[in-house]
């Protein structure tokens, strides 16, 4: 099977985890309508971000390819945040689209399609796992890539009362004025698991999570995880790419077999 992935960075993450399980991948971001005419060859064509997919969904379908869209957090908030035409024109090329996932039950409920499957973006379990070697107990990594919905106001809070505390941000608040904290504006994901390795817990703070891969993969590291104020001491089994990309698998091969 050969499925071509655009959307979103979280499209290399399933691309990368589909081929281990001997899928033949093609990722091309952003995504280019132009593209579909390279597309001949491919199953499926699966897009994690369905807004930035729009005209490519079209194209596809003009060459009557299997289309799957991946709703995450920041595209269903763009989703359920459009009105009138625009609104209408969306929901026309969702029906366009052969299969709908979801990477939480509350962004399917957000989107209210009615219509879809909840599949969670996994953690590729090769990349992230514990390897013995941690930074000081002081150093704590926080993620904040809003400073409304990851509380920035929080995690200034936070590094005032903590002064003992190194406090790692992986976004773009503007805290330069606390000495205790150090602003990282971004990381590449293949580098993730060695961030999380200088540090010995992740906290967590939000008012709407989207794709909560982070605090796994954390966990998965052997770090600490306080996320919304309450301690993570597992990995949900959906969670897991072994538990996810053999059902994510069967569900793109019947796509396949229905062309």
């Amino acid at each position: 099977m050969k499925v071509f992935l655009t959307g979103s960075f979280n499209a290399e993450i399933l691309a990368r985890q589909l081929s281990y399980y001997g899928v033949e991948t093609k990722v091309d971001l952003p995504p280019k309508v132009l593209a579909s005419f390279n597309l001949r060859s491919f199953d499926v064509i699966y897009s994690v971000c369905f807004m930035r997919s729009i005209r490519l969904v079209l194209s596809s379908k003009f060459f009557r390819k299997n289309y799957v869209v991946h709703f995450i957090g920041s595209d269903a908030l763009e989703y359920t945040s459009k009105r009138g035409f625009g609104r209408k024109s969306s929901d026309v090329v969702l029906r366009l689209c052969d299969e709908v996932f979801y990477v939480t039950e509350e962004l399917k409920q957000l989107v209210g399609l009615g219509r879809g499957r909840v599949i969670p973006i996994p953690v590729d379990t090769r990349m992230f796992r514990e390897t013995g070697y941690h930074g000081e107990k002081r150093y704590v990594l926080y993620y904040c890539p809003n400073p409304e919905i990851y509380r920035s106001d929080w995690i200034a809070k936070y590094a005032v009362a903590h002064p003992d505390e190194t406090i790692t941000i992986l976004g773009s608040p503007n805290l330069s004025g606390l000495s205790n904290v150090k602003v990282i504006s971004h990381v590449p994901y293949r580098q993730m698991p060695k961030l999380y390795q200088m540090h010995r817990r992740l906290i967590r703070m939000t008012t709407h999570d989207g794709c909560p891969k982070m605090p796994y993969e954390a966990l998965l590291c052997g770090l600490e995880v306080m996320w919304n104020g309450k301690r993570v001491t597992t990995v949900p089994k959906e969670m897991l790419m072994e538990d996810t990309v053999p059902r994510l698998i069967s569900i793109l091969e019947s796509l396949k077999s229905r062309a």
